[in-house]
């Protein structure tokens, strides 16, 4: 069963898709990690069953520190709540310092606050709504050693708001009117005033046991690592003056959410609150990250007792340590990880882990590429398949992760061919009747829940439908693989390479080898380079995916082009890393599909790894980045940041540059320049890369661009983004100023 990483939400490009599409609906789902129901989005199509926690439009979720941009993924209800709980927040004096809002202590809070501020002199002040008077409000300010206060009156005139203290001296808005008596003299029959210093907002959150003032990322990451899932700290931001973060933990990682202080709003993403106490309690009863709530306040006791246990954990490891390597968390600490099975797997030997898909498999330790050790359904420290699980909340990418809309969004799919549904009570909350559904692949059933009888019959008259269409595609499928002929004339038209076993001498030059990926790594870079140097000179080879890649991910093709290898075969529907990089390696040359080895690959001195070699010519890359325009992802706004790379010779490699975090991805401007040397430029593949950074420190491809370094022209450049697909994206573009200089290697 493949798994599918495409929203559901997105726009389809085939019309013919849309027409597969039998049912679709909103229903329940245990989810695999906190074992509750939760509303899941599920699309019924001919052949397979998707299914996506993502049930509205959302961004998810690494700077030094809080690492965040801005989004978040809070569900329509949630939004619409938030809606319902404050009021309208779109006038101008909303977001001013000196608008209090409705004082709980009213008039009386007013007055300590006044009282407590008075050392700011005559004409502190502040506005609140008016308690007497329901959609007024109250000026209240210090004069002359007390508090006095005055109401703002209302009125209508020609369907619109005025606002006045003085009669016949209206004002349009309220913020209109404190900015003009803060520059003009208030004047009434006792008094004449102008407003001077606001009245600084309340911090309320500051007595909260969740408010840390001097805890670092660092303390909050150690100190949260072994709590509950939902235990959460706030602290300030050491990046920005005006933020906070909320640290928190799900699964065995700690996420930081950055709180941004707009004026006297708090806000996450589009979520604005009066206070940071009001935005915790809020977050305390809805989702904060996927289903994560803020369940269990940490205090400053709670945190220290923890960072000690951690301290005392960490320094026995470290004694019982012999190399002495030590390791800020403790390695034990990072060590195990949890993860969710992509496919089912059925052990082959004794010390191997059987588990269906959608399994939880926890304790898992990555000390191999190839197989890992965890624990399940009694099994302790098995063997698994590494590519049959994804680890839960990884903060990790592998070298092909090329971060997607709605990769964080839970979206798997199961195949309805051969499907065998049934129905049966449930005595759950929430949940009435349960929908089962078999596969011949599957070694445990998929369960659906609903809370209405007639949309589960439904359901599964959709399901039995669809296993009977999916059946009958699949036997006209055989049918026309068996009736497909090649005409013998077209296959006497072509030239054949004659593919033989790999053998280390008597090379015939039209003979060729074909390798799996893994054994190509083995053979070609770790053991035997000298001989496949060689080889290469005389002879073909082909590099391809290894059969455990069911989900036709692509490797690094870079080593195999550095040791001469000629054909690599990737998977072209998958838009990665590692397929940008091959449609850029084939531009050169008028991108007609080959390209001539670099002279000095043919000398038997050439040694890849070498930056001295023969022939090379070190060049000195100076890159300015000036500006870009529309970087959007899904149609949103973002946060786009710049990432500058080099791929090629194991010297060269690398990241050279990261740009910060622009807040604006219609037209950011940067003018940031860098400077680096690439000694092998006849192998460097010159990488821009696109980031939308959000609130949770998560990073997301927008867009990319890839060149040879030797194709690359100097001076002002508009360079042309991409999607992952290396298509061209309408309007997007990096403006770019290179310079290049070389000079041979001695």
């Amino acid at each position: 069963m493949k798994i599918h990483r495409s929203s559901l939400g997105g726009a389809t490009d085939d019309n013919e898709n849309l027409q597969k599409i039998l049912k679709k609906g909103l229903l329940y789902f245990k989810d695999p990690v906190d074992k509750s129901w939760n509303l899941y989005q599920f699309v019924l199509t001919q052949q397979e069953l998707i299914y996506t926690s993502e049930i509205s439009e959302c961004r998810n979720g690494n700077s030094e520190d809080d690492d965040f941009g801005l989004s978040s993924c809070t569900l329509n209800s949630n939004m619409q709540q938030k809606q319902k709980d404050t009021s309208a927040n779109d006038e101008l004096h909303f977001g001013e310092n000196w608008f209090h809002g409705k004082l709980e202590g009213g008039r009386q809070e007013a007055d300590q606050l006044l009282e407590t501020y008075k050392h700011l002199g005559d004409g502190t002040f502040l506005v609140r709504e008016s308690a007497t008077f329901v959609g007024d409000y109250s000026l209240s300010f210090w004069r002359r050693n007390r508090p006095n206060h005055c109401r703002i009156k209302l009125k209508h005139e020609n369907g619109s708001i005025k606002y006045y203290l003085v009669e016949n001296f209206v004002f349009d808005s309220l913020y209109s009117l404190i900015v003009y008596y803060r520059k003009n003299m208030l004047r009434s029959s006792e008094f004449s005033i102008i407003l001077k210093e606001p009245v600084p907002q309340p911090k309320k959150h500051e007595s909260q046991d969740w408010f840390h003032p001097n805890t670092t990322k660092e303390q909050a990451e150690q100190g949260l690592l072994k709590l509950d899932i939902g235990s959460f700290l706030v602290r300030p931001s050491v990046q920005s003056v005006n933020a906070f973060v909320i640290s928190f933990t799900i699964n065995r990682k700690i996420k930081h959410c950055r709180i941004m202080q707009e004026g006297r709003l708090y806000a996450i993403d589009t979520m604005q609150f009066e206070s940071l106490v009001s935005l915790i309690h809020y977050y305390m009863r809805n989702p904060l990250y996927r289903n994560v709530k803020l369940v269990h306040p940490v205090s400053q006791e709670l945190l220290r007792q923890s960072l000690i246990e951690n301290a005392q954990l960490h320094g026995e490891h470290s004694n019982n340590d012999s190399s002495g390597a030590s390791n800020y968390m403790g390695s034990n600490l990072e060590e195990y990880v949890t993860c969710k099975a992509l496919y089912s797997y059925k052990a082959d030997k004794p010390d191997e882990l059987s588990f269906p898909k959608h399994a939880i498999i926890t304790n898992v330790q990555r000390n191999n590429s190839m197989w890992w050790k965890g624990d399940y359904g009694g099994m302790i420290q098995q063997h698994l398949p590494a590519n049959y699980v994804k680890v839960i909340d990884s903060a990790t990418e592998d070298y092909n992760s090329v971060t997607e809309e709605g990769n964080d969004g839970r979206t798997d799919s199961i195949e309805i061919y051969g499907a065998v549904a049934s129905l049966f009570e449930s005595n759950e909350p929430g949940i009435i009747i349960k929908l089962q559904i078999q596969t011949p692949t599957m070694q445990n059933p998929f369960i659906i829940g609903f809370d209405n009888q007639e949309t589960a019959y439904e359901w599964i008259k959709s399901i039995q439908d669809a296993a009977l269409i999916a059946s009958q595609l699949a036997t006209e499928r055989r049918k026309k693989e068996r009736t497909a002929r090649v005409a013998k004339e077209m296959s006497d038209l072509i030239i054949y390479f004659r593919s033989v076993p790999f053998r280390d001498h008597s090379w015939i030059f039209q003979e060729m080898s074909s390798f799996p990926e893994t054994k190509a790594e083995k053979q070609f870079i770790q053991q035997n380079m000298p001989l496949f140097l060689s080889y290469h000179r005389n002879q073909i080879s082909r590099v391809y995916p290894k059969g455990q890649r069911l989900d036709s991910s692509n490797f690094n093709p870079v080593p195999f082009w550095n040791i001469g290898s000629q054909m690599i075969a990737l998977n072209y529907q998958t838009g990665d890393k590692a397929m940008q990089l091959n449609q850029a390696k084939f531009r050169n040359n008028g991108q007609c599909g080959y390209i001539l080895k670099p002279a000095f690959m043919m000398s038997e001195n050439f040694n890849p790894n070498n930056p001295l070699s023969d022939g090379l010519i070190e060049t000195k890359v100076s890159v300015r980045i000036i500006a870009a325009r529309h970087l959007f992802r899904g149609g949103k706004s973002n946060n786009p940041q710049i990432v500058v790379e080099i791929v090629g010779a194991s010297f060269d490699s690398g990241i050279k540059y990261r740009s910060k975090v622009n807040e604006n991805g219609f037209n950011p401007i940067w003018n940031e320049s860098f400077e680096f040397t690439v000694h092998n430029p006849q192998f460097a593949l010159l990488r821009f890369e696109v980031q939308d950074e959000d609130m949770f420190a998560e990073t997301h491809f927008i867009a990319q661009a890839c060149y040879p370094l030797t194709c690359v022209r100097q001076g002002y450049r508009s360079v042309i983004l991409r999607n992952k697909f290396s298509e061209e994206l309408e309007l997007s573009s990096l403006l770019v100023n290179i310079e290049i200089s070389n000079r041979e290697s001695t």
